[in-house]
């Protein structure tokens, strides 16, 4: 592979991490999600003629196709319980005005979507695949897709966490 489509996966995984960071939309957080997660396919098999390369980007698309289908399905429980919405605000205030927001189909929606998210920033249950993806790529997409990672992911949940907390406050003040 070439070093201009080397850089031009960088350049897309970034994109889409930017724009995960900044969204605030169940499609726009899966598109971008995606975007980032398609492009560390890509450069996880950037050495094409190295077995261990080709093995850690099979392996890392099939735990990342089955971790965007439960993503997904998380994200179409909470579309259907929140009215049909998909900003998060308004699905915030879907679930609040419907009451559903303790109802078993929101228990459902919230545990897909951690363990859709789980599987794609390897957090602690969910961790298996991520030393054998990492024993086959080369450093320095180890150290990018470390980096993009856990920036992105520190990133996002402190905005969406502040985000939930002042939308609390805000609900509180309401009653």
């Amino acid at each position: 592979m070439a070093i201009p489509e080397f850089l031009i996966f960088i350049l897309t995984a970034t994109v889409g991490g930017m724009f995960l960071c900044g969204a605030n939309d169940l499609v726009t957080i899966f598109v971008s999600l995606e975007c980032l997660s398609l492009c560390s396919y890509l450069l996880c098999s950037y050495t094409k003629r190295d077995i261990r390369s080709n093995e850690a980007a099979i392996k890392y698309l099939l735990i990342g196709g089955t971790s965007s289908s439960i993503l997904a399905y998380g994200f179409s429980w909470l579309y259907g319980l929140s009215g049909g919405e998909t900003n998060i605000q308004k699905i915030t205030n879907g679930l609040l005005n419907a009451e559903t927001y303790n109802s078993s189909g929101t228990f459902i929606a919230f545990i897909c979507i951690l363990v859709g998210l789980a599987f794609k920033l390897s957090l602690v249950p969910f961790h298996q695949w991520t030393p054998d993806i990492y024993e086959g790529v080369r450093f320095v997409i180890k150290f990018f897709h470390n980096f993009n990672k856990k920036l992105n992911r520190n990133i996002y949940i402190n905005i969406k966490f502040i985000f939930s907390l002042k939308l609390k406050q805000n609900f509180y003040k309401m009653k």
